[in-house]
């Protein structure tokens, strides 16, 4: 369980770091959104489905702008849950 929580702690400061946050998102929300890119990277998901996962929540839960960020944030999160396996 550590080692879940220290790769979701991960993938949470990833995408505060890559992304614009909205002033009404919360850490905690962001957070649920960390972990449910965990569960679905420890699941197998293909990359381009991550992607577009991420991107969904970049454009159309967050409101932020379209960009790349959602592919950086997939790949270094992959990493991370890789190396805590």
């Amino acid at each position: 369980m550590s080692d879940k929580t220290s790769a979701i702690s991960g993938i949470f400061d990833v995408m505060r770091s890559l992304w614009d946050m909205p002033v009404d998102c919360n850490e905690g929300e962001l957070f649920i959104y960390g972990e449910i890119l965990f569960d679905r990277i420890q699941a197998g998901q293909e990359a381009d489905a991550l992607y577009a996962y991420l991107n969904d929540i970049q454009v159309n839960v967050l409101g932020m702008p379209r960009s790349d960020a959602f592919k950086e944030i997939v790949d270094r999160s992959v990493a991370l849950v890789r190396n805590a396996g």
